[in-house]
């Protein structure tokens, strides 16, 4: 099993996903419930801060940048798979099990059917109450490791059945279009978009960063459901849905030069990405996804209990900001460290002790990233968001 990661390093994909868990840090402050100023609520900044949920979408495009270079080079899809249940797991169920905790200790816990089923990470048709409100995005990512894992595997067999299965597999972007981006991350991996004109328009990403957020937003406001993951034909009737779906499309295509300028670095939004502190944050974005619900749901609780929502008034959410923040990123430091690094590193060593090492089918030319097994996350990962393309119920606050 593959885990050293040096070579393939892109540092403008791990800079982005510091932005990307920034992004979704500020919108669960916006939806926190508490009071805030009417500039933060209506208007064009408070639209814009609506659109700090579409962090994950571009962590999904980020999956479809580097999984596909990360399985080429596992030594089999079985290790693949292995290596990124070792990757993503010990933190989701560190967050799980903790949560659980809690809210057995307040008296109105979650089952251990339920536990269980979130220790899993269950694909997005299997709809079950998060208990990590942040966790539900896992599943997206299981699911696309597993379609391409299995479409790796067929493609030894035939390539003309491979392709069939992976165009068939896209209907599932019908329901779930929030994972739409994965397929342009897939695109940008294996070096299809290669035309002029795409890299002439990805000399300028912040362009398409924006327009990408205002169609997305504006798919909300526009349908019945003000809710991006519920565009499809399951909430709207086939008349809205076929009209709503070019923009779906035309939101797809900007997210995706987005990416393909973001990933190789262009124009200032590019040199951001190399700051320091974009590093770091990228370095700890995984556990900075998963842990943020609970020092957040801490945080309001003392807020209101303190009386400070009520002293406070409008300015309780930029306070909540200001206070959840820092210890958010200190836990999720904590995370890295110790979970994703010295627990994975110990399990990705029985792995590699108990799997006898098989040589890789293919490899790819130049991979974009350097994070092993790629993920909305990667190496150095992603997600936080309460919100899900099913909204399902969820127990934390």
């Amino acid at each position: 099993m593959e885990h050293n990661a040096s070579a393939r390093f892109n540092p403008y994909v791990h800079g982005a996903r510091g932005l990307f868990c920034l992004m979704v840090f500020v919108y669960h402050v916006v939806h926190s419930g508490l009071p805030t100023f009417d500039l933060f609520a209506r208007g064009l900044l408070g639209e814009a801060l609506q659109t700090g949920k579409f962090g994950v979408e571009f962590f999904f495009g980020i999956s479809g940048i580097v999984i596909l270079p990360s399985l080429y080079r596992a030594s089999s899809v079985l290790t693949f798979i292995l290596d990124r249940y070792a990757r993503i797991l010990p933190v989701l169920w560190a967050t799980v099990i903790a949560i659980a905790i809690v809210s057995w200790l307040s008296g109105k816990g979650p089952s251990l059917l339920l536990v269980g089923a979130n220790l899993l990470a269950p694909p997005p048709f299997i709809d079950i109450i998060q208990i990590n409100p942040a966790a539900w995005s896992l599943g997206y990512e299981f699911l696309f490791y597993g379609v391409c894992a299995v479409v790796f595997l067929i493609s030894g067999v035939s390539r003309p059945l491979a392709l069939a299965l992976a165009a068939s597999s896209l209907i599932l972007l019908v329901y779930y279009p929030r994972a739409l981006l994965m397929i342009g991350g897939v695109f940008i991996a294996e070096k299809y978009l290669s035309s002029t004109l795409l890299h002439s328009l990805a000399k300028y990403p912040a362009i398409f960063f924006a327009l990408f957020l205002t169609v997305w937003r504006g798919l909300e406001l526009a349908s019945a459901t003000d809710y991006v993951g519920f565009v499809t034909p399951a909430y709207l009737s086939f008349h809205d849905w076929i009209s709503a779906f070019p923009f779906v499309v035309l939101g797809g295509v900007f997210g995706t030069i987005f990416l393909l300028g973001m990933s190789r670095g262009n124009g200032l939004f590019g040199r951001m990405l190399r700051w320091q502190v974009m590093q770091w944050l990228g370095t700890i974005s995984f556990s900075f996804y998963l842990w943020p619900p609970i020092v957040m749901a801490g945080v309001k609780l003392i807020m209101y209990r303190t009386g400070m929502v009520e002293a406070l008034g409008g300015g309780s959410q930029l306070l909540f900001l200001l206070v959840s923040l820092p210890p958010s990123l200190i836990i999720a430091a904590i995370s890295h460290r110790f979970l994703e690094v010295k627990v994975t590193g110990q399990i990705r060593k029985r792995l590699d002790r108990g799997l006898e090492a098989k040589p890789a089918v293919r490899s790819i030319n130049q991979p974009f990233d350097g994070a092993q097994g790629g993920n909305l996350i990667g190496e150095q990962s992603n997600v936080l968001d309460c919100s899900t393309s099913h909204r399902p119920k969820t127990i934390a606050s």
